[in-house]
């Protein structure tokens, strides 16, 4: 038998200095798209706190398409509350009708330790 110890450091925060969630803009309108050609869409989040209190660290689907695929996760250079996601999909046959699609923008607080 062996040991090794550990040590770590726990941070208790103060109630949160932003309460708002991140936005998702709205796509407008029904997207109407053709089997076999390859549609690319922008999912837009706009962060609603200040970004020296908390910023978008990433973008996930939770119900996807077969077959689309998220790219990374950008910072606009024109706003820094926007960032977004490109979406890359070639729809097949075996999904024509209506699909369906959600997605959760994750935060992180930024904090400073003072010692």
């Amino acid at each position: 038998m062996s040991s090794v110890p550990v040590q770590f450091l726990i941070y208790v925060m103060t109630n949160l200095s932003c309460t708002e969630l991140p936005v998702f803009l709205p796509l407008t309108n029904c997207f109407e798209v053709q089997v076999g050609t390859p549609v690319n869409l922008t999912l837009y989040v706009m962060n609603q706190c200040n970004r020296t209190k908390s910023i978008i660290t990433d973008i996930i689907d939770t119900v996807s398409i077969n077959g689309m695929q998220l790219g990374n996760l950008t910072n606009s250079t024109t706003n820094v509350s926007l960032s977004y996601v490109t979406l890359n999909w070639t729809p097949q046959t075996n999904q024509i009708g209506s699909q369906q699609f959600c997605a959760i923008a994750y935060t992180k607080l930024i904090f400073s330790f003072h010692y």
